[in-house]
């Protein structure tokens, strides 16, 4: 009887090691469908990524005419936004006489209309030419602070929320940069560029750029550079 029950303990056994076998081999199979797949899942993500960047540059790149400004009151533009402008940007950014505007069209940002006591929608203007929007951006630059009726105005690029969030991110390294009077420029997409001992020096992120900035400028006193 020992004997017998032994050996029944034996085929038991034995059966458990072939279940354990089995289900380590389903195991290993399921891992390794699980890194195929998670390979795959990379590969779409990288795809998709490469896509949307594509999407993004088509996005920007139908607007590189585009000039946004901002801080400009309501209603003002009496219904002629167009003329608006060709009237009043000449004097506002010191524009070569004689300069034709070109202007394709303009209006205001399609957010709801605010209220009286909050800011103004942006407008867009839409240029035929890029070489106009190049020169009113350098103008609005050079004069830095620019007012109509005690409001004060600003010029930017005409670009996607995206690209505007990006380079949002960068506000503080450049509020630091301009206490230091130290010369810098933001490349398209949201790449900052910085000038230091003659040379320039790009960052892709307000990461990069915070270390460059305080191993390099933050002993600077403000406007001193």
């Amino acid at each position: 009887n020992i004997k017998i029950k032994m050996t029944e303990i034996d085929n038991k056994l034995d059966a458990m090691d072939e279940r354990f076998d089995e289900m380590e081999s389903r195991i290993l199979t399921l891992e390794d469908h699980g890194e195929e797949k998670s390979a795959k899942m990379a590969d779409i993500e990288k795809t998709l990524q490469k896509a949307w960047d594509r999407v993004e540059d088509l996005k920007n790149r139908s607007r590189c005419n585009n000039v946004c400004l901002m801080g400009l009151p309501e209603v003002v533009e009496n219904g002629r936004p167009i003329d608006f402008l060709k009237k009043n940007l000449p004097v506002l950014l010191n524009l070569p006489e004689g300069e034709d505007l070109k202007i394709e069209r303009t209006h205001r940002s399609l957010a709801p209309k605010p209220k009286t006591n909050q800011r103004p929608r942006p407008i867009i203007m839409r240029l035929l030419k890029f070489q106009t929007r190049e020169l009113i951006l350098h103008r609005a630059r050079e004069k830095q602070i620019i007012t109509w009726e005690n409001h004060r105005l600003a010029f930017f690029q005409g670009l996607s929320k995206e690209v505007q969030q990006k380079r949002k991110a960068f506000m503080e390294c450049k509020c630091i940069l301009q206490d230091r009077a130290v010369k810098y420029l933001m490349a398209y997409p949201a790449i900052l560029w910085i000038h230091h001992e003659g040379q320039w020096h790009s960052f892709p992120t307000p990461e990069v750029a915070e270390v460059f900035i305080k191993k390099n400028f933050c002993h600077l006193n403000r406007t001193s550079a």
